[in-house]
Parts: structure tokens; sequence; C-alpha cells
């Protein structure tokens, strides 16, 4: 993924935190499941999200320490790579319905 597309989902990421599962964008779920961890930028791209779904959830920016982020991008990349295999398969096993930011009953 080049550059200018890495700053377009760092974008939507930051504007849309409120994203469903089944409106993923298909070059981050293959992104995600092409290597065996988190690159640099869909760690920023999943904190990125994950702190936006925390304003939307809290109704307010809030600042959780590093290691809530860290396990938060984590799960978060394993929901984009499990969702990756669902699209492959076209099956819906991982809840579409979902945010995809949320990391609620991820652990």
């Amino acid at each position: 993924m080049d550059s200018a597309m890495e700053e377009h989902f760092l974008k939507l990421a930051t504007e849309n935190p409120g994203m469903m599962c089944s409106e993923a964008p298909a070059e981050i779920l293959e992104a995600s499941a092409a290597d065996a961890e988190p690159t640099k930028f869909l760690e920023d791209f999943f904190a990125a999200g994950y702190n936006g779904w925390l304003a939307l959830k809290f109704g307010r920016r809030i600042h959780p320490p590093q290691d809530r982020i860290d396990r938060a991008i984590i799960v978060l990349w394993l929901r984009a790579c499990l969702l990756n295999t669902d699209r492959i398969l076209e099956r819906n096993e991982v809840g579409p319905d979902q945010p995809f930011f949320s990391d609620d009953d991820l652990y």
C-alpha cells in the first residue's frame, strides 16, 4: 500500500470511528491478513480508530494507557484477519453488525 493510500485510510479511521465490521475496507482486511503481526501503518490505523471509538463511547476524548491501546490494536487486527477470512469464504461469522474499532467482548 502506498503512502497516499495509507493517509487516506488513517483519515478514514479518524473520521469514522463508528464504522461497522461490514463497512471495513477490503484493503485493510487484506493488509491485516498479509503479515504475521500488525505493521506500523496498521498499528496507527487501529489506534486512530480505537481512540475515536472510545471518544464516541464515553462522549469525550480520553487518554487510555499505552498498554490498553496496544492490546486493542492486537485484538482489532485479529478481528480484521478473521473478517478477511469470512470475506474470502463468503461467510458472516465475525459479526458484521459490530463496531469495527470496538474491543468490547474481544478479550
